[in-house]
């Protein structure tokens, strides 16, 4: 009989407990909700969140805050959402390094990607741009191979960190056109492109967004866009492959996350929002002026990419051997 009375007010309690997750999961959102990007603010992952995120405080009905919590390789921001309560409440925007490269470039970290984390939707792709001083006297990828050749020893490529997509595209890059650049790893783009312009280094793969701005304004020269297609902001830059190597493909893209736990009414309420504002023209027209291409998939969908995108982060990095860090 107490056996019997224990087990009906525990069946009653997980019954309460489901009836209060489901009650709070339907009126989600009535608060605002916190957008965490694993990046500075201004640069384009913040960018691209907080452009993302305008429309999607319209569609939810709550603000959107975007908080920047940089550092230590984008540890510092992923661990925040890891431990924030599974609510839907605080999100993550991630990216190719923080999901996909950081677990191949490390030996360890502090996070699971898969395992830690509800994939909500990839939201848009990128693609890095082949750059070099506006004062280097080259105008193509093939001249800059031959004044490479020229200066053995005397040039350097900068990427935004070591064992990011910028340093594999330098490295692959070297090997396939059979030039030697010393590498030189910056913490973060804003350095690099800053010692790109003066003409400390030789070349970058560097952020489209970032480049094409100083493009415009005379101070950088763009060669080759690493991805597949020609980019619509630079129609007349042409594709590593144009240019005879088709193996530099460095892309990346930006999706969000939730953390592990998080409600399936939540989750399915906020694919449905991001899906259509992701299919918005003018949010579409703003990302592509960028240099951003929108690229929605759903939560399945992105939850199989990230996947696959660590494996094939771990084959580009063994192409290079590139060796984790601690």
């Amino acid at each position: 009989m107490i056996k019997h009375c224990y087990r009906f007010a525990l069946a009653t309690l997980i019954g309460l407990a489901g009836f209060v997750h489901s009650a709070q999961a339907a009126s989600y959102p009535d608060r605002p909700v916190e957008l965490v990007v694993p990046g500075p603010a201004g640069g384009t992952p913040d960018v691209v969140a907080r452009m993302i995120g305008e429309q999607l405080s319209d569609a939810l009905g709550q603000q959107i805050v975007v908080s920047n919590r940089s550092g230590a390789s984008g540890f510092i921001g992923v661990q925040a959402v890891q431990r924030a309560k599974p609510d839907g409440y605080t999100l993550l925007m991630g990216f190719a390094q923080t999901m996909a490269v950081n677990p191949v470039t490390f030996k360890s970290i502090p996070y699971d990607p898969i395992h830690d984390f509800e994939p909500i939707a990839r939201l848009a792709d990128f693609e890095l741009v082949l750059a070099v001083p506006a004062s280097l006297p080259v105008q193509t990828l093939a001249e800059l191979v031959t004044w490479l050749k020229a200066h053995k020893g005397e040039a350097a490529f900068g990427s935004f960190g070591p064992g990011s997509p910028s340093q594999f595209a330098g490295e692959t890059f070297g090997r396939l056109s059979g030039t030697d650049a010393l590498h030189i790893p910056y913490k973060g783009s804003a350095p690099l492109v800053t010692d790109l312009v003066g003409g400390q280094v030789q070349y970058g793969f560097v952020v489209l967004q970032v480049a094409q701005q100083l493009a415009r304004s005379g101070k950088l020269k763009l060669l080759a866009v690493t991805g597949k297609t020609r980019q619509p902001s630079e129609p007349d830059v042409p594709t590593m492959a144009e240019a005879g190597y088709g193996e530099v493909e460095a892309t990346g893209w930006y999706g969000l996350y939730a953390p592990k736990g998080t409600p399936e009414p939540v989750l399915a309420k906020l694919e449905k929002d991001v899906d259509r504002v992701m299919n918005d023209p003018d949010l579409q027209a703003r990302l592509l002026r960028q240099g951003v291409r929108p690229a929605f998939a759903g939560r399945a969908e992105f939850g199989a990419y990230t996947g696959d995108e660590i494996e094939r982060w771990r084959a580009i990095a063994a192409k290079t051997g590139f060796t984790a860090q601690e």
